[in-house]
């Protein structure tokens, strides 16, 4: 059975080693000897705010991932009954309200993805040596399944007389918000009640004692923690006898204490923060970063970041990880560190065919002869009009097939044409005006061979958006267009008879 290193014999050190701990809320000695001694449940949650997770869930659902590993128990909690009143911690403004049916809507898909997620990764767990009959259960629960069913009455007076309005009011999450915000509303004022009473009914039924969370919910914590001790000391029944969690005195022992901990934000060593709230969150869902782009993200992590993304996001070994860094140091330039991160989050997101698959592509495009297009069926999307292909839904993208990162255009729709226009005929831009915009932020760039070099390409920014494209502009026969800093897009340019020929002649 797989050993880890002395030094990350209990779970804690391990992810004090990797960086996941940003503060612990409790006592540290008492929560490490609580994890040496028994196995615990261990949860994290989320609100569907937003049809898939980001980038940046997967930190704490990566503590989920360990916890698992080492034989605690592990539940992601998705939101579905708090979702509508809508977490204020680390805000100024309100989230905006939404419909009964978008809230329902990203309940399921982030639910189904979450329970997805968990299947990789204990598959990605295993490919690192953890057996499976080590592992821990997990579970995927929705809180609407009790706070539904939930009596105010019984509510306040089981919660509301424990919890002392000075305290409440003193927390940064509101003064912040009243003080430099759009105020707080009476029901942002309770969620962290309705998040406390989450991880009571856990606690009871469950024997969860441990919340992982954001940054941001260090203060939910800790007025969970309290919810879950003044419940547990003043209005517990357990089965007509003293709760298993009390001392004689009444008191909550050591080894039942609720305890939490928080892991950083996600951030880039030069600061910058990536999420939804952020406008620029690198989703979960193939259907909204396809994996070629979540590999391209991955591969443009600077080497300031790489090894912490690393430690953070794969169940590589660390000793392995200062292996492949002096590796990389030898030569920075081939991004070794790099496509290593990208391979091993894939795998752990999308699985290892997926991986594999966005990793040939990123090779190829180092190769652009590699490039030859199949053009089968399924990468041919100009034949729905330009609109269209802005506006569709595709298909989520399997192993051998991403629609989005390969379009087909006729000669007669890129030579010769304004390159915001030829942005908003592949799809890239919702209309015309938006990729003249595209261009002229300079968020546009276009490949060219390297000098000198038959195989490496080179990308260069284009900021004139009525700069024609012309013939020489083409990598043999296509255009290669990246948007931002790593998303890359294969135009494949044919002739307007070849395109009638395969297309029927409909446009």
């Amino acid at each position: 059975m797989f050993s880890p290193p002395a030094y990350q014999r209990t779970l804690l050190t391990l992810l004090e080693k990797r960086g996941y701990i940003n503060q612990i809320a409790g006592d540290r000695n008492v929560l490490d000897n609580v994890l040496r001694k028994k196995k615990l449940s261990i949860y994290a949650g989320v609100d569907p705010t937003a049809p898939s997770l980001h980038l940046g869930h997967l930190l704490p659902l990566m503590v989920l991932f360990w916890a698992s590993v080492y034989g605690h128990t592990a539940i992601s909690l998705v939101g579905g009954g708090t979702a509508g009143v809508g977490d204020p911690a680390g805000r100024l403004t309100s989230r905006e309200n939404t419909g009964v049916d978008v809230q329902r809507s990203n309940f399921e898909a982030m639910f189904d993805q979450t329970r997805r997620l968990w299947k990789t990764a204990m598959l990605y767990a295993q490919r690192h040596g953890y057996e499976e009959e080590g592992i821990g259960e997990h579970r995927v629960l929705d809180n609407a399944e009790w706070l539904g069913n939930l009596n105010v009455l019984d509510f306040l007076k089981m919660m509301g007389n424990g919890m002392r309005l000075g305290t409440m009011l003193g927390r940064d999450t509101v003064k912040n918000k009243m003080e430099k915000g759009d105020g707080m509303s009476f029901s942002e004022f309770t969620y962290p009640l309705l998040q406390g009473w989450d991880w009571w009914h856990m606690y009871r039924e469950m024997n969860v004692q441990v919340q992982i969370g954001g940054s941001d919910q260090y203060g939910n914590i800790i007025a969970g923690m309290d919810a879950v001790k003044y419940i547990a000391q003043n209005h517990a029944t357990f089965e007509g006898q003293r709760p298993p969690w009390l001392s004689h005195d009444g008191r909550i022992t050591e080894e039942s204490m609720p305890m939490g901990l928080t892991v950083p934000l996600l951030t880039t060593a030069s600061g910058e923060k990536f999420g939804k709230s952020a406008g620029n969150a690198v989703w979960l869902d193939r259907r909204m970063t396809s994996p070629f782009d979540l590999y391209g993200f991955l591969l443009k992590s600077t080497d300031a970041d790489v090894e912490r993304y690393l430690k953070l996001f794969t169940f590589v070994p660390i000793d392995d990880i200062a292996r492949l860094m002096e590796e990389h140091g030898l030569d920075p330039g081939k991004r070794k560190a790099q496509h290593h991160l990208a391979l091993e989050v894939l795998t752990l997101v999308h699985g290892e065919d997926i991986a594999n698959t966005a990793r040939s592509e990123h090779q190829m495009m180092r190769n652009p002869s590699l490039l030859a297009p199949s053009r089968r069926d399924d990468t041919f999307r100009s034949s729905y009009g330009s609109h269209h292909a802005a506006t569709s839904q595709p298909e989520p993208p399997t192993a051998n097939k991403d629609s989005t990162r390969h379009i087909v255009l006729r000669r007669s729709e890129v030579l010769g044409k304004p390159l915001g226009s030829v942005l908003h005929a592949a799809g890239l831009a919702d209309s015309g005006s938006h990729g003249r915009r595209l261009v002229s932020s300079g968020a546009v760039y276009l490949a060219s061979r390297a000098q000198g070099a038959q195989q490496e390409l080179t990308f260069v920014q284009y900021k004139y958006p009525m700069h024609t494209v012309e013939a020489q502009m083409l990598v043999d026969g296509r255009l290669l267009v990246r948007t931002g800093k790593w998303k890359v897009r294969v135009i494949e340019v044919i002739g307007d008879d070849e395109f009638a020929t395969k297309e029927g002649g409909k446009r």
